[in-house]
C-alpha cells in the first residue's frame, strides 16, 4: 500500500524493516493512516503486503469509521498484527540457530549464582 504522502524520517528512524531488509521500504501506518496517521514504521514491500493480508484475514477495516472508539479498536487490532509479525520473526530467528549456539546464549544470560 503506497502512500502519496512524503515520508518524514528523523535521524533515529530505522533504515530497514524489522526483518533486516532495506529493499523497497515503505512507511507502514501501523494503526491505519485514517485512524492514527502519526505512527508509522518502515516495512519492506513483502512484509507490508503480508501485514495487509493478515489484517484482512483478521477482519480489520481500514476504511473511515465515524465512531472514533470503533476506529481506535481497528487501529489497535492492526498494531497487534504488526507486533505479532515482529515477535514471530524473532522466534524464527532464535529457533533457526544451531542448538549449541542457543545454549551459549542461554548461559550468557543467566544471572550469576553466588555461593
Amino acid at each position: 500500500m503506497r502512500s502519496t504522502q512524503t515520508a518524514k524520517h528523523c535521524p533515529e528512524c530505522p533504515e530497514e524493516c524489522f526483518c533486516g531488509s532495506s529493499k523497497q521500504l515503505e512507511d507502514n501506518h501501523l494503526g491505519g493512516r485514517k485512524y492514527i496517521p502519526d505512527i508509522y514504521i518502515p516495512f519492506c514491500g513483502e512484509d507490508h503486503a503480508t501485514f495487509h493480508v493478515l489484517c484482512r484475514r483478521a477482519g480489520i477495516n481500514f476504511r473511515a469509521i465515524k465512531d472514533r472508539s470503533m476506529a481506535l479498536i481497528q487501529a489497535l487490532k492492526a498494531m497487534l498484527i504488526g507486533l505479532w509479525m515482529v515477535v514471530d520473526r524473532l522466534e524464527k530467528q532464535i529457533t533457526s540457530q544451531p542448538k549449541a549456539e542457543q545454549n551459549e546464549i542461554d548461559t550468557r544470560n543467566e544471572p550469576s549464582k553466588k555461593r
